[in-house]
This record gives C-alpha cells, structure tokens and sequence, in this order.
C-alpha cells in the first residue's frame, strides 16, 4: 500500500502559544512518531503533518481531512486546509469560508 504525507491547517479561535501546541501534540494521535504540530508566526494558524498508508491520493485526502478535524477537536477553530502528497501528485482541500 502506497505511502502518503498528510497536512491540515487550523485557524484558531483564539492565538496559540508553545503551550498550546505542546498540549495538542501531546494528545494527538499518540504514538505515531511521524507526527509534527507547529504554529504559524502570526499565532493563529496551527499546523499538523505525518504520514500514512492508504489505496489512492483520494483515500490518503480524508485521512488528511480526519486529522484536520482531530486538531479541531483538541484547538477551536476552523479548519483552513487539508493535504495529501505523494512523490508524484498531490491533492488539497480547501474551507470556503
């Protein structure tokens, strides 16, 4: 099964500091090593990306889209975009917002 790097980009209610991304990478998706959380330097945009295995570009997509609504779960805010890369093609969703 192909593997594929997944994103999704938050816009938080509210500004997010170190501890706030320590917090959200703690509890999200525990034990996947791939996982990386950071902020955007105008403190609102609050990003994730790790990796996954799935069938296609489009099934890889909504894991992408699943993580977006994990980081919603555990940071109020709106999910801006979700993205799945491959070595050759890549698929993104974005909010209409």
């Amino acid at each position: 099964m192909p593997t594929f790097t997944i994103y999704a980009v938050l816009r938080a209610a509210a500004q997010v500091d170190d501890d706030t991304v320590d917090t959200v990478a703690a509890g999200l998706r525990p034990g996947d090593e791939e996982l990386r959380v950071w902020r955007e330097p105008d403190r609102a945009a609050l990003r994730a990306s790790t990796e996954c295995d799935a069938e296609d570009l489009g099934s890889a997509l909504e894991q992408a889209r699943a993580l977006g609504e994990e980081l919603r779960e555990r940071c109020p805010g709106d999910v801006l975009e979700a993205a799945a890369l491959s070595d050759d093609d890549s698929l993104v969703w974005r909010a209409w917002l």
